[in-house]
């Protein structure tokens, strides 16, 4: 996926599978958020994660449909802030996003190209994947 953003910025949705994932999360949890410039973020439904665990310690859990719901990406850092419960990430941040398998994260980018995150990254295996192989 490639396209423009609402600031007009070029938006790339990068694809990745178990084993860049693997090392993304090794450096974020080695480095974290602020030196990386990354956040991981699982839209999965809480139930989901309580069943399987995160993909690291500090991934951000956003439920695809709060996310959608309060349009999340459009809010100001402090209004992201309460209803988050972290910083707001900055335009400029790899966002990456995971779920089960996949298809959710997809449109939680969609949803964060459209506010101007141009730094977009889909695990494509997921949950499914992450904690399931073979």
């Amino acid at each position: 996926m490639s396209s423009a953003g609402s600031s007009g910025t070029e938006v790339s949705l990068k694809h990745i599978g178990k084993e860049e994932m693997q090392s993304l999360v090794t450096q974020y949890e080695e480095h974290g958020r602020e030196e990386t410039k990354m956040l991981i973020i699982d839209v999965r439904n809480p139930d989901e994660i309580s069943y399987t665990g995160k993909v690291s310690p500090n991934t951000v859990t956003l439920p695809l449909p709060a996310l959608m719901q309060h349009n999340l990406f459009e809010k100001d850092e402090e209004e992201w802030e309460d209803l988050v419960g972290i910083p707001k990430p900055d335009l400029d941040e790899t966002l990456i996003f995971t779920c089960a398998a996949g298809i959710r994260s997809i449109h939680a980018a969609k949803f964060a190209a459209a506010s101007g995150y141009s730094k977009l990254v889909n695990y494509v295996g997921g949950a499914n994947e992450w904690f399931y192989p073979g």
